[in-house]
């Protein structure tokens, strides 16, 4: 039964009864897509929760995985008796250190020492222009390693990775 056979047989119930059809006829040709049925829509809502449980699932051990690996490389590195590979991270603190001092302390003292010491044998002072420390880049590695170092002490009081 049409739209409009609806509409002129059944009084309201037919009216309503002829706008749900010509409505689901408009989005089907609109669409391409027939309605879906409840049951149907449930069971493929089950099926999406599912899906992303899984997704979420497989991200997860992704992420444990390697982190698992990245332990096992520092127990090798541990490990080893090669001061090269042992020693590579208190080598970045020092140079951390290094760069902190040569930028806090000997840069603003060394223009003075300068200074003085040319007044003390009686020249002209000339300061020498002092290469700078790239700060930004330095602090971005200090805070990392002592992000790391942290990390490292609470597994260590934890008991993790002895």
């Amino acid at each position: 039964m049409g739209f409009f056979d609806q509409l002129l047989a059944g009084g309201v119930q037919g009216l309503a009864q002829g706008i749900g059809t010509f409505a689901k006829d408009l989005r089907t040709a609109i669409t391409g897509e027939a309605p879906i049925d409840p049951n149907k829509r449930a069971e493929l809502l089950v099926q999406i929760q599912a899906l992303e449980a899984a997704s979420l699932q497989a991200a997860a051990d992704y992420d444990r995985t390697q982190m698992e690996g990245q332990v096992a490389v520092q127990k090798l590195e541990a490990a080893s008796a090669d001061p090269f590979v042992t020693r590579w991270r208190p080598s970045v603190g020092w140079v951390c250190v290094a760069g902190l001092f040569y930028t806090f302390i000997l840069k603003p003292l060394l223009p003075w020492v300068f200074q003085v010491g040319a007044l003390a044998v009686g020249q002209k002072s000339v300061v020498p222009l002092l290469p700078e420390v790239p700060m930004g880049d330095l602090i971005v590695l200090l805070t990392g390693m002592l992000g790391l170092g942290t990390m490292r002490s609470v597994e260590k009081i934890k008991g993790v990775g002895k």
